[in-house]
């Protein structure tokens, strides 16, 4: 098997409940699989964290932070990116009411080698 490049999936999120589940799955779904998924609550106010916290003890991708209070949005989303492992080569953003398909970070990895 070749290897495969990490990549850092990072969903900064506030009262996401209703889509969570779903966008999270769509993550661990992926054919390009050397990733690490970070999702950062902002302090939600709904059972955001529940689903999440939920999902990161099924294993070691999924890393859940959780601010104490709710920061604002671009400063939300720049410590999520601080949250990003050095071994990550890419990151891909995925709002937490998105899915991706399951072949999406491969075809990215695959573009971004080749360009």
């Amino acid at each position: 098997m070749v290897h495969q490049l990490q990549v850092s999936v990072v969903t900064p999120v506030y009262n996401g409940e209703k889509y969570l589940g779903p966008c999270i799955e769509s993550a661990l779904a992926q054919t390009h699989t050397n990733l690490e998924f970070i999702i950062l609550d902002n302090a939600s106010t709904d059972d955001t964290n529940v689903i999440a916290a939920a999902y990161a003890r099924k294993g070691p991708r999924i890393r859940l932070h959780r601010n104490d209070q709710t920061l604002p949005v671009i400063q939300n989303w720049n410590r999520a990116l601080e949250l990003i492992s050095p071994e990550g080569k890419y990151v891909r953003i995925l709002h937490a009411d998105d899915l991706m398909y399951p072949t999406c970070l491969e075809k990215c990895v695959a573009v971004a080698q080749r360009h």
